[in-house]
């Protein structure tokens, strides 16, 4: 049981990076966009 969810805290770790980067960049870019619209918002 131990040696089994060690494995999957590895696979869940050791992610690929390239799939990281982009999940990080989509990340980036909506949280760019919603804040460019709070901005919008605000100065209306």
């Amino acid at each position: 049981m131990k040696t089994q969810s060690t494995s999957n805290l590895d696979k869940m770790v050791h992610a690929p990076f390239t799939k990281v980067i982009k999940f990080d960049l989509i990340c980036m870019a909506t949280g760019v966009v919603m804040g460019i619209g709070a901005f919008i918002a605000t100065n209306i």
